[in-house]
């Protein structure tokens, strides 16, 4: 547990070379297999308190179950969110001062793995609340000037279909070596999983995935895709 614990906090350290500039939206995602959604979300939610109480600059903190997609109900991940970078390395130096918050929350799960990657964007995730519902897609960009000119489009064209989800992207700012060549995620965002669910329908129609296969896929290659659940 010790050098779980360790490769944990190894992974937070690290986050210090970010590159991105200054972005309005920072989100760090662990993602953790071999515990439970529920024993997640009760680390999540007791270290949270004890971060919070300590000066952590959080403006969220917490945890998912991937309900589709690879490895389902095996997966959860722990989201931190910022408003910059400098309140992520602020926060960083915070948790590395104060290991307890971590040795008494989750160095108490026997999880079996752990990644780390740091996202950013200049958009939020979307409604930080309880049931909110996520499917995302990690992707390689293998031509950024055109995904950068047609992911607007893509965005355009969902909202003109009607559907109740946020469509956003975020950069990685920060990926190690077990998930490149992943270097950005495309997501939706919903208030809950029947909003997600018709804009899964929308985005499934013959007319959007024409789209899709004309205009999005021949500059990004799928790496991961799946639909997370917050549970707290």
């Amino acid at each position: 547990m010790k050098n779980k614990l360790k490769a944990l906090c190894l992974s937070i350290v690290l986050m210090a070379f970010s590159t991105l500039p200054s972005k309005a939206f920072i989100m760090d995602v662990w993602e953790l297999r071999g515990v439970t959604g529920e024993e997640v979300s009760e680390a999540t939610i007791a270290f949270k308190e004890k971060a919070m109480a300590g000066g952590a600059k959080y403006t969220a903190f917490r945890s998912s179950t991937k309900v589709r997609g690879d490895d389902t109900l095996d997966t959860t991940f722990v989201h931190a969110y910022y408003d910059s970078y400098e309140d992520q390395m602020t926060t960083q130096v915070l948790v590395g001062q104060n290991p307890d918050w971590f040795a008494s929350t989750f160095g108490e799960l026997d999880f079996t793995d752990v990644d780390n990657i740091t996202w950013a964007n200049d958009l939020p995730v979307g409604e930080v609340a309880a049931g909110q519902t996520v499917a995302y897609a990690m992707v390689e960009i293998t031509s950024g000037i055109n995904f950068l000119l047609n992911f607007p489009e893509m965005q355009k064209k969902m909202q003109e279909l009607g559907a109740p989800v946020q469509v956003a992207s975020a950069s990685c700012a920060l990926c190690g070596a077990e998930v490149l060549p992943t270097n950005a995620m495309v997501y939706f965002s919903a208030a809950n999983p029947v909003d997600m669910g018709k804009g899964l329908d929308i985005f499934a129609s013959d007319e959007m995935q024409r789209w899709m296969f004309s205009n999005m896929a021949p500059h990004a290659n799928f790496t991961d895709q799946g639909i997370v659940v917050f549970n707290n």
